[in-house]
């Protein structure tokens, strides 16, 4: 019995041996296959870390073209820095021109002020007379009477003209209803045809004594005599187109009638009167109808 037990336990034993054996071979070979593995990590670890500081080493373009990465913010800085420095380039000189300018203007306005007027030199001929240099004299300086005299040439008396009276008639209202024909005696220059003279004269209106006085005309204004011959005691009279007419109507043309007859027939060789206009006798003045058709005297406005 004792044997079997024992015999037993020593399989027992032989068998538990064998399995320590057998796990510590396992053992040895797990720690094995670790360390083998540990190796080969640990290599590529060593590569991973050599790689790493050569890709630190190297520049920032090989990075970008290994990595395909974008350009680091250092190069646009640079960039940056860059496109500033040309902007400023570009101002400084614009500054530049600006002042050359400014200095060509500011020398060009120097020089114009003090540049001199040229002098122009006058030949004169030798046989020409000397002419007298006329004193200058200050602005507001009065004139002494002796250089008012020296230069003031002495006017001409002027001849006078022989001159004759004529009676010229005029108009004047009365009582503000009624016209009359009033006569002035005027001073008139004495001619070859006193009767186309005193016409003339009557023609120009009365003058500033006779105005005052309340003289007026009724002949149109611009009215002028063409021409004027003396027949068998009747005057014929040629008046512009302007005679024609008068903003007064039919009174109006009886009154430049009546004043024309009255101042020719003043003239002893006149009785009569014979209006034409621009060189045609006509029947009627303006759009009324006055008769101007025949001779007029002084009879045919009483």
């Amino acid at each position: 019995m004792l044997s079997h037990s024992f015999c037993g336990k020593y399989f027992d034993n032989k068998d538990m041996k064998h399995t320590v054996n057998y796990r510590l071979q396992g053992n040895r070979q797990a720690s094995g296959a670790l360390k083998r593995k540990k190796g080969r990590t640990g290599s590529k670890g060593i590569k991973a870390q050599a790689k790493y500081s050569q890709s630190r080493r190297a520049s920032p373009l090989d990075r970008n073209k290994t990595t395909g990465t974008n350009a680091p913010r250092s190069q646009q800085s640079k960039r940056l820095d860059l496109g500033t420095l040309i902007l400023i380039g570009i101002a400084l000189i614009l500054l530049i021109v600006l002042i050359y300018f400014l200095f060509r203007g500011g020398e060009f306005a120097l020089t114009k002020g003090n540049e001199q007027q040229p002098v122009i030199e006058r030949t004169v001929s030798n046989n020409a007379p000397e002419k007298s240099v006329e004193p200058v004299l200050e602005l507001g300086a009065p004139l002494a009477e002796e250089e008012l005299s020296t230069d003031s040439t002495e006017e001409e008396p002027e001849i006078p003209r022989e001159t004759v009276q004529a009676r010229l008639f005029f108009i004047k209202v009365i009582d503000e209803k009624r016209i009359v024909t009033k006569s002035v005696l005027r001073e008139v220059p004495s001619s070859a045809a006193p009767m186309t003279q005193a016409i003339n004269t009557l023609l120009s209106g009365p003058n500033a004594g006779e105005l005052n006085n309340g003289m007026l005309t009724l002949i149109p204004k611009d009215s002028k005599l063409i021409g004027a011959k003396v027949e068998s005691r009747v005057a014929f009279l040629d008046f512009n187109e302007n005679f024609r007419f008068n903003t007064l109507g039919i009174d109006g043309h009886r009154a430049q009638v009546e004043q024309i007859v009255y101042t020719a027939t003043e003239f002893a060789s006149v009785d009569k009167v014979q209006i034409l206009i621009e060189g045609q006798k006509i029947d009627y003045l303006g759009g009324e109808g006055y008769w101007v058709g025949s001779p007029l005297g002084r009879d045919d406005f009483k």
